[in-house]
């Protein structure tokens, strides 16, 4: 008999839209949520299909956060989906964000699948932000959770001119790139290493805002899509 999910440290809860997986050293929080309540989605970010991802209790992958409030070009950036752990397609937003607390054509999950995998679990979700293109494109995302391993799978339906996965890390987190992967070490010298394959990987400079007011220079990996698939996997 196979055990229930719980067992194996996967928790839906469906009437948030939140995923947490918690499997021995791993800690991942997923997002397949609206972006907000229809009757107040001001404070809404364009963060769609994001995850954040912990290893041996460090936090690894983070979204970027919030430290401002009010009409800035800060304030709107941190709103965008560039500044969270998920994809842009042709240079937009997965949900339209704008001023200082305005939201438009919302990005809405579906498909939202859990189950088990031969040596861990995955969670299944696309969602429809994307397909007010012209062509639309549907973003599908798979992540797998097993001993030494998180893989997140990114599918694009559709035509698009470019694409970019965002995965920010933490600042306490060392990053290079080496031979086109990127190699992790972090606070505890616990390795990781980070493989793509299906996109071309840089390294970029960042910021992260873990409170208001608050803004620490931090690293983020893009991964430009050089097809309508890409799979990045984080091993240590």
């Amino acid at each position: 008999m196979e055990r229930p999910l719980a067992d194996r440290g996967l928790h839906h809860y469906v009437a948030s839209g939140y995923v947490v997986i918690h499997q021995a050293e791993q800690f991942v929080v997923l997002d397949v949520a609206n972006v907000g309540p229809d009757y107040i989605p001001g404070h809404a970010h364009a963060d769609t299909l994001s995850f954040e991802w912990s290893l041996k209790g460090q936090r690894v992958l983070v979204n970027s956060g919030t430290s401002v409030y009010g009409l800035s070009e800060e304030r709107l950036r941190q709103r965008q989906t560039a500044a969270h752990n998920t994809v842009v397609v042709n240079g937009q937003d997965s949900s339209e964000v704008w001023s200082g607390f305005r939201v438009a054509r919302r990005a809405r999950p579906f498909a939202v699948e859990t189950g088990q995998s031969d040596n861990g679990v995955f969670v299944k979700a696309s969602h429809d932000g994307y397909k007010r293109l012209r062509p639309g494109v549907v973003h599908q995302r798979e992540w797998q959770v097993s001993p030494g391993l998180l893989e997140v799978t990114d599918t694009l339906t559709g035509k698009f001119e470019s694409a970019v996965a965002y995965f920010h890390l933490h600042p306490a987190v060392n990053a290079s790139l080496i031979g086109g992967a990127i190699k992790l070490l972090l606070l505890d010298g616990t390795r990781c290493e980070f493989v793509v394959d299906g996109g071309e990987v840089q390294l970029e400079d960042s910021t992260w805002h873990p409170e208001f007011g608050l803004s620490e220079r931090s690293r983020r990996v893009a991964v430009k899509f050089l097809g309508p698939k890409i799979c990045t996997s984080l091993r240590y």
